[in-house]
């Protein structure tokens, strides 16, 4: 049997471990890997120079390309170090031995001594290079696993089986094909082409959506007024290659706050998005690497009574208030428990029972004493300023409220008031999924799912390290950025980059940064492969119908959720190709997830799923 994986990072490793795990030895199993990039893929390739700045928002320990007993489907489990354990073994002689490998990585292993560290992307790469190396080591006399560093140009299907065809003109004949795609390119927007065109005949500078790695910073100089739209991963990345990427650096007062020290070869950065603020910083860890938050509200048997009341379907309102409730249940005991607080314990014990038959939290805290902090008001952190004055200094307003962030945060992601509740939508996202793939929504109000609660998601679960944050603060008081207020629009005008929002605020730039990667959109990937497939009809976008008959798509591939084989743009199943991961991005919920020890996690649970099937 010939396998063909294209894309080599967790995701096709993932389904050739279990592949090689779980195949029979009577079974001649072939499996070939295809990239153009490096073992781990795009994200995580450790020769990029960036990557050697960049972090990852997943604590080390919380990272793993191993099964365990709690992953569905698994067969026999492979059980084996995570990200931590790893740097604590191995990682070191690896290094050693493959001298490809910058000497930075060598001195990296030194500072992650703690599992809640956050590595750098390259370390990542390398574990995974390490990983395969491995995974090769474990193979039988009747299997071969190889990695071919190409771009996978097309597929064609030839009775049962499919030619593979590589971008030298090769053509492999695989029985199966599983499609591991990550992050790929799409074409400029309208808008985004006008940014281009109007910087080449204006000696501007444009960087369009891309991953911040592969970004040329070093045309950006003192000299520049960068605008950058977005505050989201991206723009932190992008914040870390102009500062400390052009030499700066950080160290930390007596009093635990952080200062930068220019190198006087930093542009100007002035950042902003349509919220007007950062993403919410990721709480200091206090968890065990698979403890999860066992929610008291959100729980499946109260969301299939929602969904009973609703014949068979429910709203996006009553989802969110389940959702919310459960937040500020979290975020009240945190403050209950907080030493901060003064209730005696039988007070605490008896608002702690008052809880979870109450109608409304807040009131019922408020009952009991409990308002010496801000109230968990989720419009308020959906957008923090919109009622702040306007007369009041936004940048002065933003370093309180980083402040606040970093302060609270502090605390942990067990702890804090609002990083703690922010926390727990990690742990609810397989919960969601279920949600999503079992259509608990119509199409109606899975757009609204889309509209509000993804945006909302983002902002308070999907946060930088900690000390990003504290960074952005430092370059915030040494001048170097700035933020501005809610919906930033960009428009050009006299040979400038403009830049203006909610506020009343306007800036010029002679450099603009979309700083986010591309969405998930199959109608207009430039990548050759899905191109191609495209225009067979073997790749589509998946189409959703509103009750009244109109339909609109989300740039998602087509496939069958349950069996992960690709969906013709005709309908037909593609019995043997496979597809998941980012490309489903909308048909399924929150696949951008790296793997997590011990918690069942998505992707090694579909890999093995989809192992088990070719295998059947």
């Amino acid at each position: 049997m010939q396998v063909a994986i294209i894309g080599a990072g967790p995701r096709g490793l993932a389904v050739a471990e279990r592949l090689i795990n779980l195949a029979d030895d009577s079974i001649q199993l072939d499996v070939q890997i295809f990239d153009p990039y490096v073992i781990g893929g795009r994200v995580w390739d450790p020769f990029i120079p960036q990557n050697k700045l960049f972090l990852m928002n997943t604590f080390i320990d919380q990272v793993t390309l191993f099964t365990d007993d709690t992953i569905e489907h698994v067969g026999k489990p492979l059980h084996g170090p995570t990200l931590f354990q790893w740097l604590q073994s191995d990682a070191a002689d690896f290094l050693a031995k493959h001298k490809e490998f910058d000497d930075a990585y060598l001195a990296e292993i030194s500072h992650l001594t703690a599992p809640s560290d956050f590595a750098t992307r390259g370390m990542m790469g390398i574990y995974a290079a390490w990983y395969f190396e491995w995974l090769q080591k474990r193979l039988r006399s009747n299997q071969t696993l190889n990695f071919t560093k190409q771009n996978v140009n097309n597929i064609n299907s030839i009775g049962t089986k499919y030619q593979v065809i590589l971008s030298d003109g090769t053509q492999i004949l695989a029985n199966q094909v599983v499609l591991a795609l990550g992050h790929v390119s799409n074409e400029l927007t309208e808008e985004e082409a006008g940014f281009k065109l109007f910087a080449s005949e204006n000696n501007l500078k444009y960087l369009p959506p891309m991953h911040p790695a592969e970004a040329n910073l070093a045309q950006l100089t003192n000299n520049d007024t960068v605008i950058i739209r977005g505050l989201g991963l991206s723009f932190y990345d992008y914040m870390a290659g102009l500062s400390i990427g052009k030499g700066g650096y950080f160290s930390r007062e007596v009093d635990g706050e952080l200062i930068y020290h220019p190198s006087g070869k930093e542009p100007h950065i002035i950042a902003g998005s349509r919220s007007g603020v950062p993403l919410h910083a990721r709480g200091r860890n206090e968890k065990d690497t698979s403890e999860v938050y066992e929610p008291t509200f959100f729980t499946l048997p109260a969301l299939e009574a929602l969904r009973a009341a609703g014949h068979g379907q429910i709203k996006y309102s009553d989802f969110e208030k389940l959702l919310v409730k459960e937040l500020t249940y979290k975020h009240l005991l945190n403050r209950i428990d907080s030493p901060a607080v003064n209730l005696t314990y039988d007070q605490a014990q008896a608002l702690k029972q008052a809880l979870l038959s109450s109608g409304d939290l807040n009131a019922t805290a408020a009952d009991f004493g409990l308002i010496d902090e801000p109230a968990f008001d989720i419009n308020e952190i959906r957008q923090p300023a919109k009622n702040l004055p306007i007369n009041i200094n936004y940048q002065d307003w933003m370093m309180q409220y980083l402040a606040f962030d970093i302060q609270d945060a502090r605390l942990g992601n067990k702890q804090a008031p609002f990083a703690g509740a922010f926390d727990i939508l990690r742990d609810l996202r397989d919960r969601i999924r279920f949600v999503v793939e079992h259509e608990y929504f119509s199409a109606d109000e899975y757009e609204l799912f889309l509209r509000y609660f993804k945006p909302l998601d983002v902002m308070l679960s999907v946060g930088p390290p900690l000390q990003r944050v504290e960074q952005l603060r430092a370059l915030m008081k040494a001048g170097i950025a700035e933020i501005m207020g809610a919906n930033l629009q960009v428009i050009t005008d006299d040979k400038k980059f403009v830049a203006r929002d909610s506020r009343g605020n306007k800036v010029y730039g002679n450099a603009l940064v979309d700083a986010r990667v591309g969405a998930t959109n199959i109608d207009l990937s430039v990548n050759s492969l899905i191109i191609n497939l495209r225009n067979q009809g073997i790749l589509s976008a998946a189409v959703w119908t509103r009750t009244d008959g109109s339909t609109y798509r989300l740039g998602a591939a087509n496939a069958d959720v349950r069996t992960l084989e690709v969906i013709t743009k005709t309908g037909e199943r593609m019995q043997n190709l496979y597809i998941y991961g980012i490309p489903l991005e909308g048909k399924k919920w929150f696949g951008t997830v790296i793997p997590r020890p011990g918690v069942n996690t998505v992707i090694l649970r579909e890999a093995a799923w989809i192992a088990q099937q070719i295998l059947a």
